[in-house]
């Protein structure tokens, strides 16, 4: 069962909300509630399909890998913190790595330059060189899996196929074959009974990682090599900017020969910064002697791929998401799922064994056709209001600003959109009945329900995190309040009940508080209040005017806009009020700020090209981008959660 917001697991971590999801496990941004510090969760949940000697395996190798990375402790890595059991699952807690994946750097970048590439290139090697000498290996390296923190440095994450490896003894300790993604992956990671991974099966992914960064396309998979050799295209063919030297290097670590790349991390690292000389296997065909050119050199495991498709990703060779964390830094991209999974350091005790699922036969089977490619990560979506058709309208586009749909579609006006917390539904207000009032949709625009009947106005609906509620205005009392509406029943509760207007509710991620905004004072103020109404306080109490409160994911900060400084700018305080600082500096208005699901970037409306346009970036305030680009006038953007796609 999934856990829930504001749940305390083991007795410590407080959910504080989904970041990822995967076959049979999800990662949660969650708070120690020992060391009082973010943290992210992973919950690893049978697969109900196998049977109870597989589901012990399973168990034992999680819980072995997790003892393995745990004791892995380098700059460039992400750390295991803890492990326990919690029912019939089995969880990990991980460090919170601040930043954003590599690929995003380059979906939103292109081709990189050369210097930065190698210089992540040498930190990662040292990173892989600490991780072989210990006898671990990574087997998914890609750049997805590696997190560029603000400082610039980059994290290797996601243990997720980590293999134990001893060189005197090349086996296996996986009770699975996860072969990876495959244009990251080396050959012999499909391997069923010939070659096995080892440090160089790493050097390939690297290599692979780094042609991607250094050409803006990922290279061919290892199978499309074999069976059309000749269209592979070397990194210099498609950025001439590459120095002969880093190719040479990087087409080394792809030889597809294993006996052919370089033989540690720390001769590819001499190779590619000059200080030994790179020579090259010269040949025309992919396969060993005996083969025809072109023809493939391994063969898939059946057992393997079964009792894969069978857990569909349970502990191990999963492919676990979650996003990329920020506390206060930046990103340089957008965002899009980033796979964490930790595991620990090999222990002298942990004398490499084969675990052995099955003891059926393994023929082989052709390379998989591009079918059986996973599908790439789906971006993040922003829901937000825009007049596009003349009226007002719930639109959704990706966070990239591709692929704009209107999901409303209604004559009347429809505005103010609120996710729920788990993707599935969307709330709005619309006049389409004669006055304002609350509704709610599926995230695809269907099954429009009514959720508020009054002859007042109801408007700015926010969502409990648990779905069951809906907080929003009305002026059904004669001045505006906060009401909550209970989904079961549909009964309305007055929770502010002032004289003074109270506006623009937003429900923290942990459910226990609502910040709104209130004129009690004179001025319009950013408050939050226990969810029944008692103990309202303002938290910032300015002569100007604040408006637009949103809690960053983790429920420890408040983005919200203000006049302060004569006109609209964005701001973001911790959720006591402490700490306020300005993150927007223009002449034009920035206003309605919304959080990204991973806490990285924040989401606005602004008029700085002469109409209302949706922008984003970090929540620092660099890197801003537009994502909109129509004269109509878009307003209210509201980031999907993580896990919702379309």
């Amino acid at each position: 069962m999934p856990l829930t917001t504001g749940q305390i697991i083991n007795n410590r971590y407080r959910v504080a909300a989904l970041l990822g999801q995967g076959g049979m496990g999800a990662v949660y941004r969650a708070w120690d509630t020992n060391l009082n510090i973010p943290v992210a969760l992973k919950e690893m949940t049978p697969a109900p399909q196998a049977d109870s000697r597989t589901l012990a395996q399973l168990r034992q190798q999680f819980k072995r890998e997790a003892q393995v990375v745990a004791g892995l402790d380098h700059p460039n890595l992400v750390r295991v913190t803890d492990y326990f059991s919690w029912g019939e699952s089995e969880c990990l807690v991980m460090n919170l790595v601040e930043g954003g994946s590599l690929a995003e750097r380059i979906q939103r970048e292109g081709a990189l330059p050369e210097a930065q590439v190698l210089e992540w290139a040498r930190q990662l090697l040292d990173a892989l060189a600490y991780c072989h000498a210990r006898g671990v290996i990574h087997r998914d390296i890609k750049p997805l899996n590696v997190i560029i923190t603000p400082e610039n440095k980059p994290v290797l994450v996601d243990f997720g196929l980590v293999k134990l490896w001893d060189p005197r003894d090349p086996r296996t300790q996986t009770v699975v074959r996860a072969m990876g993604t495959p244009e990251y992956a080396p050959p012999e990671q499909y391997s069923a009974t010939a070659e096995h991974t080892d440090p160089r099966s790493d050097l390939y992914s690297l290599g692979a990682t780094l042609y991607h960064a250094l050409t803006g396309q990922a290279p061919m998979s290892a199978t499309d090599r074999m069976a059309m050799p000749e269209r592979f295209t070397p990194p210099r063919v498609l950025s001439p900017h590459v120095s002969p030297q880093t190719e040479t290097g990087i087409l080394r670590a792809l030889e597809l020969p294993i006996t052919q790349r370089f033989s540690t991390a720390q001769d590819m690292a001499n190779g590619l910064h000059g200080s030994a000389p790179v020579t090259i296997a010269r040949h025309t065909s992919p396969g060993p002697a005996g083969k025809r050119a072109g023809s493939p050199v391994w063969a898939w495991g059946l057992g393997g791929v079964a009792l894969l498709a069978l857990i569909a990703g349970c502990v191990i060779g999963a492919g676990f998401v979650w996003p990329a964390i920020r506390n206060n830094g930046q990103t340089d991209a957008l965002h899009t799922p980033i796979a964490a999974r930790d595991t620990p350091t090999r222990d002298a005790t942990l004398a490499p064994q084969i675990i052995v699922v099955t003891s059926t036969p393994v023929p082989t089977l052709p390379p998989p056709t591009a079918t059986a490619i996973p599908p790439t990560p789906v971006l993040a979506s922003i829901v937000f209001d825009s007049y596009r058709d003349d009226n007002w309208e719930v639109y959704i586009v990706g966070e990239n600003g591709s692929n704009p749909v209107n999901l409303t579609n209604n004559p009347a006006g429809d505005g103010d959109p609120a996710w729920s917390f788990d993707g599935q539904r969307i709330a709005f207000d619309s006049d389409r009945d004669g006055n304002w009032e609350i509704y709610a949709m599926n995230s695809d625009g269907s099954a429009v329900a009514r959720l508020t009947h009054d002859p007042a106005d109801d408007d700015s609906p926010a969502w409990s995190p648990d779905g069951s509620r809906l907080a929003f205005k009305s002026n059904r009392d004669g001045d505006w309040e906060i009401y909550v509406v209970n989904l079961a029943d549909l009964s309305v509760t007055n929770i502010t009940n002032h004289p003074a207007d109270d506006r623009l509710p937003a429900w923290s991620p942990d459910g226990q508080r609502i910040a709104f905004v209130s004129d009690r004072t004179g001025e319009w103020d950013i408050w939050v209040m226990n969810v029944g109404g008692s103990v309202p306080v303002n938290l910032t109490n300015h002569p100007d005017k604040d408006f637009f409160p949103a809690w960053s994911p983790d429920g420890q900060r408040i983005a919200f806009h203000s006049y302060r400084d004569g006109n609209a700018e964005l701001y973001v305080m911790n959720a006591d009020g402490s700490n306020l600082m300005r993150l927007t500096n223009h002449p034009a208005d920035d206003w309605s700020p919304s959080w990204s699901s991973d806490g990285l970037r924040l989401a606005f409306t602004s008029d700085r090209d002469g109409d209302n346009e949706i922008y984003v970036m970090n929540t620092d305030g660099s890197n801003i981008v537009q994502v909109t680009h129509n004269n109509a006038g878009d307003t209210w953007p509201v980031w999907s959660p993580v896990g919702y796609s379309r």
